[in-house]
This record gives structure tokens, sequence and C-alpha cells, in this order.
């Protein structure tokens, strides 16, 4: 029997009050994942006075977690109908249809096979007073195809300050992910971040987007405390 709402709200409560991490983890998004999502992220910044950023934060990571969910739902459809992920012209054909057919029913469907597969999005918190950090992981790899794709996204992304901008200069051949990896750079951008605490990289079973929140001057980023790691041992 699952946990009622007030259940896992203590439950939450606890693990932000007395922790220093937090994970969430599915195979679809949908209103109830949304509103968890939501509750999470407002107990997590109240705690530490930063309860502004809500809405850039929650805005943030809901947009990482439906394209994670997204890709590993386009996945199962292209294994399921014979497309390509390394073929341009098939992979090309594979995302049309996927378009064409994407709707609730579907993906509740394939959120459904997602589970039973063991396919998931898994939204990993760690924070302290200086700061929060948001990874956003698919236990699946991306495609080269697709990698590459990303990376000319991110470039063009930087060089706008405004969503519509964007939209009306890429309109005719943007996907879902181009529009949220612009969104999300243009948030940071309005708050004064720096569009380089995005980062999406890879590994050989999973991908990983992670998105660093400041919430004073003396924060750290993840790339400085692992160049300060690397110059440390190389000094032993």
């Amino acid at each position: 029997m699952g946990k009622s709402f007030f259940e896992l709200e203590q439950s939450i409560k606890f693990q932000v009050n007395n922790a220093s991490e937090l994970a969430l983890q599915s195979s679809r998004i949908d209103q109830k994942v949304e509103k968890y999502l939501q509750h999470t992220l407002h107990l997590l910044l109240e705690r530490f006075g930063r309860g502004d950023l809500l809405d850039m934060v929650y805005t943030i990571t809901k947009e990482l977690t439906i394209n994670g969910v997204k890709a590993n739902h386009k996945r199962l459809f292209f294994e399921e109908h014979g497309y390509d992920l390394e073929d341009t012209s098939r992979y090309e054909a594979g995302v049309a249809a996927f378009r064409g057919e994407f709707s609730d029913e579907m993906n509740e469907h394939w959120g459904r096979v997602a589970l039973e597969r063991g396919i998931y999005v898994k939204i990993h918190l760690t924070y302290d007073e200086s700061g929060l950090c948001i990874e956003v992981i698919n236990n699946t790899p991306i495609a080269e195809i697709e990698e590459s794709r990303m990376r000319e996204k991110f470039k063009k992304s930087m060089g706008y300050s405004d969503i519509a901008e964007f939209y009306m200069d890429n309109m005719d051949n943007t996907e879902g992910a181009g529009l949220g990896i612009a969104l999300i750079m243009i948030l940071m951008k309005g708050e004064g971040l720096d569009p380089n605490l995005f980062r999406i990289y890879t590994k050989p079973d999973s991908t990983i987007a992670r998105v660093e929140i400041p919430f004073g001057e003396d924060y750290v980023s993840r790339r400085s405390r692992e160049g300060m790691e690397t110059a440390a041992h190389a000094l032993d």
C-alpha cells in the first residue's frame, strides 16, 4: 500500500531538515510527481531562507526531468518501432513519429514500460548553506547523434537572453530539449548566475544533467572543487 501524501510530506521534511542530500526517482512525470517535486524544493529552499528562488529552481528541475523522461520514452519507442538511434535518416523519421504520437496516454504507457524495464530518471539534490546542486540522472546512455545536437544547442543558447527570441530563431529545427536548454540558461542569467553552472555529461551507462544554484558568494562550484582536489593529489 502506498504512502499517503501526509506520510510522504513528513518523510521529506525530516530528510530535508536532517540531511545534506535527497533523491527522488520516477519512470514518468505527471501531476502527482510535479506536486511532490515542488513541495520538496519548497521545503528545501525555505530551510536555507531562499524561498525566493523556488520558481526558478522548480522550473529548471521540472524541465530537466521532463527532458530526461522523454529521452527514455523516445528510446523505448525507437526500440519497439525499429528506428535506429545511430542512423541519421532513421533517427529523423523516429523523432517525427514520436512527436506525432506523443500524448498523456502515451506518457502513461511508456512510463509503465520504463518501470518494468528498470529505466528511470533520478533527481539527486545535494545542499548546504552555500548552495544547491541539482542532478537529473538517466540510467540510459545518450546516442552519438543526440550528444552532438545537445552540444550545438548549448552553444546556440549561450547567445540568448530571451526565450521568445530563441524560439523565433529556431522554431523550424528545435526539439523540445533545445528549448529546455535555452530556458534554463536564460533563467540562470536572469538571476545573475553563471550559465556554466549548467552542464550535461555522459557516462557509458547514464546521462547526467547538473545545475548548481549558489545561495551566496561563498559557493564553490563542483568543477572548481574537482580542480582543487586534482591539484591537491598532484602535490601529494
